[in-house]
């Protein structure tokens, strides 16, 4: 009995086949590399909950520090008119003590 000669030999359905296990098993491989590298929805719910949370935080803190600095601007506004009136009497006093000719 001969084959034809467009039947594949049992040698090259043989290599075929161990070719296509051998991708097969590849992919797979990797396919479980890429599992085990993904995030579980619990994990990735738990650092989201975490990162809200310092979000929330930081919020406070920005809000704390802007208030912080708007009454250190009125301390400082409040600093430089008291230190202006303060000259403004000064100099006023002593313009009424030369009117006045008290030494």
């Amino acid at each position: 009995m001969t084959m034809p000669a467009e039947e594949p030999t049992i040698g090259e359905v043989a290599r075929t086949l161990n070719r296509f296990v051998e991708d097969t098993q590849r992919r797979f491989s990797e396919l479980s590399t890429t599992i085990h590298i993904l995030v579980t929805r619990d994990l990735y719910e738990a650092h989201r909950s975490a990162m809200q949370e310092d979000i929330a935080q930081l919020r406070d803190e920005l809000k704390a520090e802007r208030d912080r600095k708007t009454a250190d601007r009125r301390m400082v506004v409040a600093a430089l008119i008291s230190a202006g009136l303060s000259l403004i009497v000064a100099i006023v006093a002593a313009a009424l003590l030369l009117a006045l000719g008290i030494k």
